[in-house]
């Protein structure tokens, strides 16, 4: 069932560089000696691999037939994940300035929706995987919830080279998250930068607005990919994000996998994330001062809005008065909407605070957390 060469023949469509083989071998390999899926996750793991090379080889036929201009530049949300970055994405694109890539246009990534009655169709199609998504995974919805007319992250993008840490989120794969953890990320920003020049075709921004935690890992290869990226970093005690990261990691593999383990669960995001931390010190004295902000999670969270103004500043934005009153209604929307809390704790993968704030030592005393 996880046989290669099996799965690119359901494709049969170029799928450029081959830069995909080798996570995709070491995936595919994981799936079948690691995961231990049942049927259902077996079906779902293969159907994802499909659609997913079959997106790849449409946006290669696309870019092959298009002479594509360089997309617009991006604002780039990012932090350690569960850190606020997903409302500080929602919040930021209130403004006109800005576009993110929206979930029913990564779900449904190709051919593009070049109509009305195309969109629409897109929209009602990723709304049932989603709720699909949610019978498997019933948690969800408070832990991540999604919905297809908002922006999500890259992760789903990167996809398409087999470099994200979704496939590892959902399931048990140690080699693969192992290689990602580890690999250079430039041939997958390429197939990210080539799926925004294929999304602009249909509309072009001021700025693109992206987000994915994983980007905090890859500054160099971004920053070779677009060279006057902005970036905003928001910061939240690693104690909180790691047993929140953990605990959506083992709702995924409880809908996919026979049985979870959630000390490995949580070992594995400890040092997965330590590293990603560590390389994220080293590589953002790369970023130009004025391309940069950091925020505090805590202060963002008491004061969302004066937070939001405060990034538009550095970026030399106007936050305008439609743009204030539209973030004001996301905010009632968003605390109204909420049924449930998201419970989490270090204890349940076997962790401790202390094992934690010597892993991220370094991160914690920078940013005073």
């Amino acid at each position: 069932m996880f046989n290669i060469d099996s799965l690119l023949n359901k494709v049969n469509l170029p799928l450029g560089e081959e830069t995909y083989r080798e996570p995709l071998s070491i995936l595919l390999k994981d799936y079948k000696n690691h995961a231990n899926l049942t049927r259902l996750g077996s079906l779902m793991m293969q159907r994802g691999v499909v659609k997913t090379l079959e997106s790849r080889g449409r946006l290669f036929q696309f870019i092959n037939n298009n002479n594509l201009a360089a997309p617009s530049t991006p604002i780039i949300v990012s932090g350690l994940p569960r850190s606020g970055t997903t409302f500080l994405l929602d919040l930021l694109h209130c403004s006109d300035e800005f576009r993110g890539p929206l979930t029913w246009e990564i779900f449904q990534k190709m051919p593009l929706a070049t109509s009305p009655y195309q969109r629409s169709y897109k929209k009602i199609k990723t709304e049932v995987e989603l709720s699909l998504l949610s019978t498997l995974v019933p948690k969800l919805k408070n832990i991540h919830p999604m919905k297809a007319v908002l922006p999500e992250e890259c992760q789903l993008i990167t996809a398409l080279d087999f470099r994200s840490i979704s496939f590892s989120y959902s399931s048990r794969v140690p080699e693969y998250a192992s290689f990602i953890n580890n690999c250079d990320y430039s041939s997958a920003l390429l197939w990210h930068k080539r799926f925004l020049q294929a999304l602009e075709t249909t509309s072009k921004p001021n700025y693109w607005l992206l987000k994915d935690p994983c980007h905090i890992q890859h500054i160099s290869e971004i920053i070779s990919t677009y060279p006057e990226a902005k970036f905003v970093f928001i910061h939240r005690h690693p104690k909180d994000t790691i047993a929140s990261i953990s605990s959506l990691s083992a709702n995924l593999r409880s809908a996919f996998s026979k049985s979870i383990d959630k000390h490995e669960i949580g070992q594995g995001a400890l040092s997965f994330w330590a590293k990603a931390i560590e390389n994220f010190l080293d590589q953002r004295t790369l970023i130009k001062e004025s391309n940069m902000i950091d925020i505090n999670f805590n202060e963002f969270i008491n004061n969302p809005i004066g937070l939001a103004e405060t990034t538009f500043k550095k970026f030399q934005l106007n936050l305008d008065a439609h743009t204030r009153v539209k973030m004001e209604t996301f905010i009632k929307n968003k605390s109204q909407l909420r049924t449930s809390s998201h419970h989490y704790n270090l204890d349940d993968f076997s962790l401790t605070t202390d094992q934690v704030n010597q892993s991220f030592k370094n991160y914690i005393e920078t940013f005073s957390l």
